[in-house]
């Protein structure tokens, strides 16, 4: 913990690795907290990611912290936003109504990898989650994108296939990348022709979105994607198609 917090720190991934250790083993995790606030741009990089990777095994434990790691979202360094963003999937409460609301005001960040984040947070984040950071992010921002979603689409967790044409093409770039998220989100099977729909988007970040999505980047592990069975050739010697499940 010294040598993070000195003025001198540069960077340490086997320090790091020591401390993670630590924590796993029961040290502390509101001593996370001087490791959060330090000014030091290479001790707040090293203190985001242990705050991740504990988040990922013990999650509702890292709640003690998470005022201090949302104030990261502020951070100069995209990839601090980056991380933060992760850790704030696994350690916010229905309390924290406010955070989740800047989580998703970073879907208008200058940094295309931390709006991809963002989007991966749409994508895994728990139901309340999911409506707690729009509500809020209409609240902290009212002359935002997601005031007009809650005002015209009471029901954007699972936009019908009528609205969700609309959001994809809407003028609005952060309505349009919360749209690729909601279309690709799992639903115990993944609705192709949403997927599709994003596919089709003149927005090369949407476009995007979904081929990753395709790629298994932005899908729960427990999705079930459609496009997992498929259909054999048609065999022209048998006078018609051959269908399998294999």
């Amino acid at each position: 913990m010294s040598k993070l917090l000195a003025p001198g720190f540069e960077g340490d991934s086997e320090l790091t690795f020591a401390l993670q250790s630590a924590f796993g083993k029961g040290f502390p995790l509101e001593n996370l907290r001087p490791l959060l606030t330090s000014g030091n741009l290479h001790t707040q990089p090293a203190a985001v990611f242990l705050t991740a990777e504990a988040g990922s095994k013990i999650s509702y434990k890292m709640n003690c912290v998470v005022a201090e790691i949302a104030d990261l979202l502020d951070s100069e360094s995209s990839g601090i936003r980056f991380d933060a963003i992760e850790a704030l999937l696994g350690c916010t409460t229905p309390a924290d109504g406010a955070i989740l609301g800047r989580v998703m005001l970073r879907l208008d960040d200058g940094h295309a990898g931390v709006r991809w984040r963002v989007v991966q947070f749409i994508c895994f984040a728990e139901r309340w989650q999911l409506r707690l950071a729009v509500e809020n992010a209409a609240a902290l921002r009212p002359d935002s994108a997601f005031t007009t979603l809650v005002n015209a689409y009471g029901h954007y967790i699972m936009p019908s296939a009528k609205d969700l044409p609309r959001l994809l093409a809407n003028p609005d770039a952060v309505l349009r990348r919360f749209a690729a998220a909601v279309a690709i989100r799992p639903r115990e099977v993944i609705v192709e022709r949403f997927v599709a729909m994003a596919e089709q988007s003149d927005d090369a970040e949407i476009r995007q979105i979904a081929a990753d999505c395709r790629k298994g980047y932005l899908r729960a592990t427990y999705a079930i994607g459609p496009s997992i069975l498929k259909r054999a050739p048609a065999d022209p010697s048998k006078g018609g198609a051959q269908n399998s499940d294999r």
